[in-house]
């Protein structure tokens, strides 16, 4: 027998160029994996919540980790072969193992510098012991470096192939010539901020014009302060507390979608979202819809799967000095889609779909929606100061964070403003969509129903943001209605209505031949016909919970408890969670300044809204 080899005792080996790309590669989707698990088991078990990332995250987290390692990796091949002694294995692996174990690290609830530590530490040893038995051998490193890659391949492949097996088209259209159908929500536009409900400034003359084609609503509500409940009662005709929906669950499969519906009866049904956080198909919105556009694949998303990349995004956003530094632009909008992006996606749908079938799409605009950055290609006018220095942006990104009871006058009027501009090129998009249908021959064929799904606090009451309140300024919001041919243009109707009656009142107006969404049509109100309307015109609004990031720190009144709103002709009436009742006369008090809730004038009135709710 030969003399015995201490593979412990060969300081003189060192690794290849090609050998540390090959670890880079192993232990980058080694470390993606493990983070994925990690996320996935605290998002559904540990700390149930939407996981807020794209339903590729499959092979997104995997990529992700080896393009961090890898990244690492390029730098250390290069760096030992100008300088030798750096391709010693322990010396590779170290830094590679260390940059995997804080990528782990980071997705537990320990502070940074606690991660570092621990992931120095378990990259030492782990170096140590991978070095002693020889596993950094290029051979066994590169020789099976064809698995890890063609599983990720082939996941890539499945998941896009899944995604587009699901993508399909009614094989039943109606037979008879349908109304196409458009939902539009302009997310986070409250009706106070439009010029087409009398605001001073000019916010909304395209939403006027098309206003001036249809019915418009001056007392509608909707049916919660925030997206998801909002959302759902507009697809399902179901109150908040009939649903299953709330800050952590998504809508569930009891009731029927009005997507669904109108996809049973031939319609080709598409969604097109840009508020991904309560909107996307993890919030059970998308049920019903062939086609649905929420997350994008993008490098930036992909690289924020990455708790490295993100915990150091979130040291940035902390230090702005830093940020600047290293070239951060506070007036960058992320991934986020503007109404541009939304029009081009629906567009270039409608070119493909078949042409002898109504459609049904829903269209979500978030360009109101906080950090109020409007995008430069907008025209804002003349309307208020626009944010130019990095101070101002950074104000606006940091808004929801922010204590609001510390900012400056100008401050608050230049989170307004901005406000106010993302809200007029928002209706500068809006009027070009539908220019470009008109054109298209479209918009005479199409029902279109245009609202939001609740508005904001600026300030009133000391309230900032929403989600957190049942005052009018969460609850009012726009609605205006487009039916050629069904609806007579110019039409305004002053009875208050709820964003619940939008199924039942797109069913009615395309003649549908089955009802199964409840409601009352807001038809007959436009026809004159609402006296034979059932249950009356009360308005139900509701929250069970401020948002667990509540903006105004913890002085919301919905962190007292569930709050239910009740609007019948001109009075508004309020029921916190501690039993405080609230009471206000709209008609002459629609700031919502007087409380008549102690008057003895209104003990009748109170006592009509208590038996309400009972």
């Amino acid at each position: 027998m030969g003399p015995s080899i201490s593979y412990e005792t060969e300081p003189t080996s060192r690794l290849s160029f090609g050998s540390v790309l090959a670890w880079s590669v192993w232990v980058g989707l080694g470390s993606g994996c493990l983070e994925l698990a990690i996320f996935w088991l605290k998002c559904r078990y540990l700390d149930p919540r939407n996981l807020n990332v794209s339903r590729h995250l499959v092979w997104m987290f995997p990529l992700a980790g080896l393009l961090v390692v890898g990244g690492c990796g390029i730098g250390i091949g290069l760096v030992s072969r100008l300088w030798k002694p750096m391709a010693r294995p322990s010396y590779v692996l170290f830094p590679l193992l260390a940059v995997a174990y804080a990528g782990i690290l980071f997705r537990a609830p320990l502070y940074t510098l606690a991660c570092l530590i621990l992931a120095a530490v378990l990259a030492i040893k782990s170096a140590r012991f991978l070095e002693s038995k020889r596993f950094w051998r290029e051979g066994r490193v590169v020789r099976w470096l064809v698995i890890p890659l063609g599983l990720l391949a082939l996941t890539v492949a499945l998941s896009f192939s899944t995604e587009l097996l699901t993508d399909h088209h009614p094989q039943d259209p109606r037979p008879e010539k349908s109304k196409n159908v458009i939902l539009i929500v302009m997310d986070t536009v409250r009706a106070s901020s439009l010029s087409l409900y009398g605001y001073s400034r000019e916010t909304s003359p395209q939403l006027a014009r098309l206003a001036g084609q249809g019915v418009r609503f001056d007392q509608a509500y909707s049916t919660a302060p925030w997206t998801a409940p909002s959302h759902a009662s507009m697809f399902t005709g179901r109150w908040p507390h009939e649903l299953s929906v709330d800050w952590d669950r998504p809508l569930d499969a009891t009731f029927p979608t009005l997507a669904e519906v109108l996809g049973n009866q031939g319609y080709a049904t598409a969604g097109f979202v840009a508020n991904t956080t309560y909107c996307s198909y993890e919030t059970g919105l998308s049920r019903g819809f062939a086609h649905y556009e929420d997350y994008d694949v993008t490098i930036r998303g992909i690289g924020l799967c990455s708790s490295v990349i993100e915990r150091s995004l979130n040291f940035l956003h902390k230090h702005p000095r830093l940020a600047q530094w290293v070239g951060d632009d506070p007036s960058a909008k992320g991934d986020r889609k503007d109404a541009a992006r939304i029009n081009r996606d629906f567009l270039g749908w409608l070119e493909q779909r078949p042409k002898d079938q109504p459609f049904f799409a829903f269209l979500n605009y978030y360009d109101a929606h906080h950090p109020y950055i409007s995008p430069e290609s907008d025209p804002r006018s003349t309307i208020g100061r626009k944010p130019t220095s990095s101070r101002d942006f950074r104000l606006l990104k940091t808004w929801w964070e922010r204590d609001k009871l510390d900012l400056k006058p100008e401050d608050l009027a230049l989170a307004i403003d901005a406000y106010d501009q993302c809200i007029a090129g928002l209706d500068h998009q809006l009027g070009r969509l539908f220019d470009e249908l008109k054109t298209r021959g479209i918009l005479d064929e199409s029902i279109v129903v245009i609202t939001s799904d609740h508005g904001e606090h600026l300030g009133e009451r000391n309230l900032f943001g929403h989600g957190c309140s049942v005052y009018r300024p969460e609850l009012h919001v726009p609605l205006v209605i487009l039916a050629p041919g069904s609806l007579s243009a110019g039409t305004v109707v002053t009875e208050p209505v709820s964003l619940r009656d939008i199924p039942a009142t797109v069913l009615d107006l395309i003649h549908s031949p089955r009802t199964p969404l409840p409601g009352q049509s807001l038809a007959t109100l436009a026809t004159g016909t609402s006296v034979a309307r059932p249950g009356g015109s009360v308005v139900r609004s509701e929250i069970k919970s401020p948002p667990e990031d509540d903006p105004n720190r913890g002085r919301s009144p919905a962190a007292k408890g569930a709050m239910t709103s009740l609007v019948d002709r001109d009075f508004h009436y309020i029921q916190g969670g501690d039993g405080h009742e609230e009471l206000f006369n709209l008609k002459h008090d629609p700031e919502e300044v007087h409380d008549l809730a102690r008057s003895r004038d209104q003990t009748s009135t109170l006592d009509r809204f208590r038996a309400m709710i009972r």
